[in-house]
């Protein structure tokens, strides 16, 4: 299972998710990382129309970033309005997206010989070292905005107020009883 935190300010998109079981996908230039795209090139000088290609392709590309984990604090934190919002937990048809473990190698050094179509996906696949915390799995779509999910159980946030777990409680038995709800636990806990 993978997750996705958010919060619940926005609870359009929430209900959205909820009904009808997707997950917006972005273009990688919307993404928090300001590193994110980046590569590297070794040897010599890289002409304008192979990283003319290489954006364009990224360009293509859009992203939902997951996370392997459902219990990460700093996630809570960042994601989901500091406990306050929701941690909804997924499985991805893997026969119709991409779906790619993150590397956290730094950004991916390329070579002039060994571009080719998957090239773009390769570069978004890596991120620095400080961003591990995440445990981050990506999904790649192309031509649609929605990645397609099946949501399986929704966390609810430590922090979260009585009125809010009521209401989301009530929505989803009220729109598939099989998703489970149930209250976030924490390794340190």
């Amino acid at each position: 299972m993978l997750y996705k935190y958010r919060g619940i300010k926005e609870f359009r998109y929430f209900v959205d998710i909820v009904l009808n079981k997707r997950f917006y996908a972005a273009p990688y230039f919307d993404l928090n990382d300001p590193m994110e795209g980046h590569y590297l090139y070794n040897s010599g000088e890289l002409d304008s129309d192979v990283r003319d290609l290489i954006k364009s392709q990224k360009e293509k590309l859009r992203i939902c970033s997951l996370s392997k984990v459902a219990d990460n604090e700093l996630m809570w934190s960042h994601y989901a309005e500091g406990h306050r919002g929701v941690a909804i937990g997924v499985t991805v048809n893997e026969s119709k997206h991409a779906v790619v473990p993150v590397d956290y190698d730094g950004p991916l050094q390329i070579e002039r010989v060994g571009i080719h179509n998957a090239t773009a996906q390769e570069i978004l696949s890596h991120k620095l070292k400080v961003w591990s915390y995440e445990e981050e799995v990506r999904v790649f779509i192309r031509n649609k905005q929605y990645v397609d999910v099946k949501v399986e159980e929704v966390l609810l946030g430590r922090s979260m107020s009585k009125q809010d777990i009521g209401f989301i409680k009530k929505l989803i038995a009220s729109v598939d009883e099989s998703i489970e709800v149930k209250g976030a636990s924490s390794k340190y806990d």
